[in-house]
């Protein structure tokens, strides 16, 4: 499979700019570089149905306002919340 993919695909992967690492850690190597602290994230709370929940959770590194993320799961609210801190940083 891997072949299959890297013969097909492979001119189109060394030629993306999409970035390879995800906005958590991206937002966490900012942090940590410019100010030496983790983000920190804090679960707000859980909506909608069982089957379909709404999970919103803020992050916020220090000198930055706190932003709101929604997602499907704790993980992927995180990762939309670090996403819009790092464009409102213009990180992103």
């Amino acid at each position: 499979a891997e072949k299959f993919v890297l013969n097909f695909w492979k001119e189109h992967l060394e030629n993306s700019i999409l970035p390879l690492i995800d906005s958590k850690t991206q937002l966490q190597e900012h942090s940590l570089k410019k100010f030496k602290k983790l983000p920190k994230y804090t679960f707000y709370k859980k909506t909608g149905p069982q089957h379909k929940p709404i999970f919103k959770t803020d992050v916020q590194i220090p000198n930055s306002k706190k932003v709101i993320g929604i997602g499907s799961s704790k993980k992927n609210a995180q990762q939309n919340a670090a996403s819009k801190l790092l464009r409102s940083l213009k990180i992103l």
